[in-house]
């Protein structure tokens, strides 16, 4: 009996101990770690700016897959936020600041305790990466939590690994993204070649002379300049379904190097043209078309391949003029979705 009440008073003695040495520590933390990923910027902030991409890369649903999670109807951006609930209890994640591509700040409540601070830095760096750095810090943590983070080490190593599991499985993650983006960039499908009777039509653009094999670049510079010039005159002018954005090649000649064409709109509704543009009737008759899906650039020589053997076949001609309008705008879909419709008259 005397030796159980030794080991009693021993056991006692250390758990006041071990108790004032829980107490006596510091009752807030900060927790930081940061990793270089090979993606964009903006893939990665994505991906952390939606709750809903959490669980495909947080190292606390990969130790506990069976996390009960819930989202609410707004889960990106400002007041986006997910709760869940496992064995160790129940929490909540919100964002409460975001600066896209550059910033977000979050809390990170568990239970009815302390809420913490979530802070997010994204910085591109020269060679295409980012930098992406991920901390935590919380004030007055419970007797219960500093406990724990004691006998786990301390916060830093209680936390930190999860962090750093957490930085490598986004940064797999993005970098499959940036990949699949870079596929569908480049990839491109298309439609038959189906023959059609138009009427005539009216074309209104801006006539550009150019050598036929300008580069890519060039033409793009182009495009970027004049487009939103026809499309701002005729902003006040017509509703959006009643013009397609195109362009008229008038003429392509390969051995003389020599291309003229056309840079504007497609017009349903009859507007004269701006100072600078001219108006042009397109031919009625029989014309072959097809759809060129993908990034524009992407996929044209293989376009026009095809309406060239399709002629060939059927022993028609063209007559020297072709048209191309731009049936989607780009900024509202994925890039393969890009739909250019390509039209030949024929003989």
């Amino acid at each position: 009996m005397k030796a159980f009440k030794t080991v009693l008073a021993l056991l006692l003695v250390f758990l006041i101990g071990m108790a004032i040495y829980i107490a006596i520590q510091p009752n807030s933390y900060e927790v930081t770690r940061s990793r270089t990923m090979d993606a964009p910027t903006a893939i990665i902030y994505d991906n952390v700016i939606d709750f809903k991409n959490w669980e495909t890369w947080t190292s606390w649903i990969e130790k506990k897959p069976f996390t009960k999670i819930a989202y609410p109807e707004k889960t990106k951006g400002v007041g986006g936020s997910y709760s869940w609930e496992d064995d160790d209890g129940a929490g909540n994640m919100k964002t409460i600041a975001a600066t896209p591509n550059t910033s977000i700040d979050q809390e990170l409540q568990f239970e009815d305790y302390e809420p913490s601070k979530v802070n997010w830095t994204f910085k591109p760096t020269d060679d295409g990466k980012t930098e992406v750095i991920w901390s935590m810090k919380g004030d007055n943590v419970p007797f219960g939590f500093r406990a724990f983070a004691t006998f786990s080490g301390g916060f830093d190593a209680m936390i930190g690994p999860d962090f750093e599991r957490g930085l490598e499985r986004l940064d797999s993650l993005s970098l499959v993204e940036f990949n699949n983006q870079k596929a569908m960039a480049t990839s491109f499908r298309l439609s038959d070649v189906t023959e059609i009777d138009l009427p005539s039509q009216d074309f209104i653009g801006y006539k550009q002379q150019t050598s036929t094999d300008i580069a890519m670049t060039e033409m793009t510079n182009l495009f970027m300049k004049y487009m939103p010039m026809a499309g701002i005159y005729v902003s006040d002018k017509l509703k959006e379904n009643e013009y397609t954005p195109g362009c008229y090649y008038t003429k392509w000649d390969e051995e003389k190097g020599e291309a003229e064409y056309y840079i504007g709109l497609l017009l349903k509704k009859p507007v004269p043209p701006a100072d600078g543009m001219t108006a042009l009737k397109l031919p009625a008759g029989k014309t072959l078309t097809l759809s060129k899906f993908g990034n524009y650039g992407i996929g044209d020589i293989e376009a026009h391949t095809k309406l060239g053997e399709y002629m060939q076949g059927k022993n028609s001609d063209n007559k020297g003029i072709s048209w191309e309008l731009y049936v989607n705008d780009p900024t509202l879909v994925k890039p393969q979705d890009i739909q250019t419709d390509i039209y030949y008259p024929v003989n």
